[in-house]
């Protein structure tokens, strides 16, 4: 890896190749003790689809080729049922199959880092979707210790635990306030053999998933998932996550487009108090109003107010111009989606809001976003525009 890092970078002097190694070396010896093995045991991931372990399972019937393809107004074969005591071992009602409540899948050991000296470690949410019931943290000196599961951050896709174990070394965080687009990063894993492996690439983007992450190039894994992206002095920018364009989950082969996303920490003791009692769970605030993103600003203009949302209950208003969410000014309509996307869940916001002409103070207690199916269910649906089609939806916050 640091050969072909060495290779692209090729400065003419010999002496700068050298400069270049000892200080990407020295970066990674300085967070290599930070970095953990995370391993869970047990546990079920739940599943949405139908049917339930005691339904018989049927196998789809005997592939045929082309040439053996039922001609127009022949039947079609029938699905047969499976042997009594036998697995289905293709075909879609394998693949339902495999989705059932309570269907036990395997897990991988994933990465985490270091937060506090006293046992606080931090790594991503994504290995612990089937609630383990056991979960191991080993740290670089070859040490496994049982975890305990305390918080998560579903929006930022973190998952908080703790080891009783002392002095240990925490890892360094920068602030996201400090970090530079095209600044170079290192995507660190402590799982594959329990060895730490290293990808690097840059700092692509800021404020991505709804200013909530970092977006970079390195390649991100399960294997690295929960571990630190690091710069060139081993500082970390954040850990890695893997989250989806509006902050749910994202399937990791969604991953094979080339980019990954951080979640900073700006502050390891602020997050340790937040979600550092067992069975915390902070979800993605949601508003409920529908803003004009045509409109340049300054300020979000509120077109709708979703029923039976925090907006509503608060007072908000079809007209209503939001200029400021506790403080910090709103300059646009994605300005108001990044400050609400920054907060969680029954947090309580002051909006400053120009109502005809008249600016006044709202405060609002957030509500939790809905899941895709009840947004569907909550938020109307466009209607038709004027060329018959549906007119464009306006984000919904």
């Amino acid at each position: 890896m640091i050969l072909a890092l060495l290779l692209l970078l090729a400065p003419e002097n010999p002496d700068e190749i050298l400069a270049l190694e000892v200080a990407i070396e020295n970066a990674l010896r300085a967070v290599d003790a930070s970095v953990v093995t995370i391993e869970t045991v047990g546990g079920v991931r739940p599943a949405d689809l139908p049917g339930s372990p005691g339904e018989k399972m049927t196998v789809p019937a005997r592939p045929r080729d082309e040439k053996d393809a039922p001609k127009e107004g022949e039947p079609k074969e029938e699905e047969e049922p499976a042997p009594e005591g036998r697995t289905p071992r293709f075909g879609d009602e394998f693949k339902k199959m495999l989705a059932l409540p309570g269907f036990q899948k395997a897990e991988g050991p994933t990465t985490g880092v270091i937060l506090s000296a006293d046992g606080y470690v931090v790594t991503s949410a994504w290995n612990f979707e089937s609630n383990p019931t056991v979960v191991t943290v080993t740290t670089a000196d070859g040490k496994t210790t049982a975890a305990k599961l305390l918080g998560i951050d579903r929006a930022a896709g973190l998952a908080l635990l703790k080891i009783e174990r002392g002095g240990l070394p925490p890892a360094t965080f920068l602030d996201p306030q400090d970090v530079a687009v095209g600044a170079w990063a290192f995507a660190v894993g402590r799982a594959l053999d329990r060895l730490a492996d290293v990808k690097y690439g840059i700092i692509s983007a800021k404020n991505r998933i709804e200013g909530n992450a970092l977006q970079t190039d390195a390649a991100t894994s399960p294997s690295n998932y929960g571990g630190p992206l690091v710069d060139l002095e081993g500082r970390v920018y954040g850990i890695i996550v893997p989250l989806g364009a509006g902050g749910e989950a994202a399937n990791p082969n969604w991953y094979d487009s080339g980019i990954g996303f951080v979640a900073p920490i700006p502050d390891p003791q602020a997050l340790i108090r937040r979600l550092g009692k067992e069975g915390v769970e902070l979800e993605a605030a949601f508003l409920g109003v529908t803003t004009d993103q045509d409109r340049p600003g300054p300020g979000a203009l509120i077109t709708d107010i979703v029923p039976e949302t925090a907006a509503a209950k608060a007072g908000l208003r079809k007209g209503d111009l939001v200029l400021a969410v506790d403080g910090a000014p709103v300059p646009h309509a994605f300005g108001l989606r990044f400050e609400i996307g920054r907060r969680r869940a029954d947090d309580t916001v002051k909006l400053k809001v120009s109502r005809e002409g008249k600016e006044i103070e709202i405060e609002v207690a957030l509500d939790k976003r809905p899941r895709a199916q009840e947004a569907t269910e909550k938020i109307p649906v466009p209607l038709p525009g004027p060329d018959g089609r549906p007119e464009e939806p306006k984000e919904n916050r």
